[in-house]
């Protein structure tokens, strides 16, 4: 009999350090996964920002020319995805492919004065072209 009772309190003290082991272990993926979609968010916001900006030089500078391109190495590749650019209904979409998080951007209302259009990769170099004699901004 005693000898059942130790191998039914090895059994129980097993059990119990192992929903411990398992409880924590599920404690810090949760963590983990809440901070990479944090950061995939930030990024994403902050990629925004950054083509927005490029945008907006491209537009602003040069007056005398007609044509004007700009061929950016970003190579963003933060939490794991590299990011998708996209010109649709004259917004700038950027969307991290593997998930559902995307950053959505009038680039400062430039959008209602310039037709754009366009798609690239933050894996390639995204070049970034505007003809001031058709007012057209393009992203290839």
């Amino acid at each position: 009999m005693k000898g059942q009772s130790l191998v039914i309190q090895f059994i129980l003290f097993f059990m119990i350090g192992f929903s411990i082991f398992i409880g924590i272990s599920n404690f810090y993926k949760s963590q983990s996964e809440i901070f990479r979609s944090d950061v995939v968010d930030l990024s994403l916001d902050m990629m925004n920002s950054y083509i927005s900006s490029y945008i907006i030089n491209l537009v602003d500078t040069c007056k005398q020319c007609d044509y004007v391109t700009v061929g950016l190495d970003v190579e963003n590749r933060t939490a794991g995805y590299f990011y998708k650019i996209n010109f649709t209904d004259n917004k700038l979409d950027i969307t991290a492919p593997f998930t559902d998080k995307q950053s959505l951007s009038s680039v400062h209302n430039i959008d209602s004065s310039i037709v754009s259009n366009g798609e690239a990769s933050s894996a390639e170099t995204i070049n970034l072209t505007f003809n001031r004699a058709k007012n057209e901004l393009r992203i290839q």
